[in-house]
C-alpha cells in the first residue's frame, strides 16, 4: 500500500515548515496524521511534534511520534553520532507503513533543508524517497529564498522526485515574486503569512486559506 499525503521540506532550517505543518494538519481532516520521523535538539526545546499538535489542537490519534528522537540541535547525522545510534531509513519506511491505512493522509515534516544528511551515506531525499510522497517546500520569504527555492526545485527535479509546488512563509517580497513567476511558473501554491500571535484560531484560518486557494493541497489531503 502507498502512502499518501505529502512531504514537508524547507529551503533551510527555521524557514517555517513546523507551521506550515500545523496550519495543515488544522485545517485538514481527520483522516490526516503528523509525523516528524527524525527530530533533533530535543536536549533545548520539546520538539516539533508537540508544537504542531498545540498549534492544530490535535488528538493523540493524530500524531505519529515516532522514529530518532535526538538530543543534539545540530544535523540529524551528527545528533545521532552524539547518542550512539543511527538513523535507518528501512525501519522509518516499515513504521510509516505500520502505522498506514487506506484512508489515511499524511502531513510528513523534514529535518532541515533538502539536502540534510542523515548518515554518512544518506540524505533526507533518500527517506522522500523511501516514502514516496510527493513533496511542498517551505520557502522563507527572508533574503536569500530566490536562489534557495530555486535550487530546492531544480534538484527535485533531478531526482525525479514528485513536488506539488512551493509554499512562501513570510512577509510578501515582489522580488521573490517575480523571480519565481519567471524562472519556476506555477511553482508558488499559496502564502503563510507572519502569524502574530501564533495561535490555534490563526493557524487555523492560515490553513483554510491555503487549502481553498491551492486545489493540489486539498486532492494530496483528501
Amino acid at each position: 500500500m502507498m502512502m499518501k499525503g505529502l512531504f514537508v521540506v524547507g529551503t533551510d532550517t527555521g524557514v517555517g515548515k513546523t507551521v506550515l505543518s500545523a496550519a495543515l494538519m488544522a485545517a485538514a481532516g481527520p483522516q490526516t496524521t503528523y509525523w516528524k520521523p527524525v527530530q533533533t535538539g530535543l536536549a533545548t526545546e520539546p520538539g516539533d511534534t508537540p508544537t504542531v499538535a498545540a498549534l492544530a489542537q490535535l488528538p493523540p490519534e493524530r500524531l505519529l511520534d515516532a522514529g530518532p528522537r535526538l538530543m543534539l540541535p545540530a544535523s540529524p547525522h551528527h545528533a545521532a553520532v552524539a547518542d550512539h545510534t543511527s538513523i535507518d531509513l528501512d525501519t522509518l519506511a516499515a513504521t510509516g507503513r505500520a502505522h498506514d491505512a487506506p484512508d489515511r493522509r499524511w502531513v510528513v515534516e523534514g529535518a532541515g533543508g533538502l539536502l540534510v544528511p542523515l548518515s554518512d551515506t544518506q540524505l533526507l531525499t533518500d527517506l522522500v524517497a523511501a516514502l514516496a510522497l510527493p513533496v511542498l517546500v517551505a520557502a522563507s520569504t527572508r533574503l536569500g529564498t530566490i536562489n534557495h527555492t530555486l535550487l530546492t526545485l531544480r534538484h527535485l527535479a533531478t531526482l525525479a522526485l514528485p513536488t506539488l509546488g512551493v509554499v512562501l512563509v513570510g512577509p510578501p517580497d515582489s522580488s521573490a515574486d517575480s523571480a519565481l513567476a519567471a524562472h519556476a511558473p506555477g511553482a508558488v501554491l499559496g502564502r503563510l503569512p507572519h502569524l502574530d500571535p501564533l495561535t490555534p484560531d490563526a493557524v487555523r484560518a492560515a490553513g483554510q486559506t491555503l487549502l481553498a486557494a491551492a486545489p493540489a493541497l486539498r486532492q494530496a489531503l483528501s
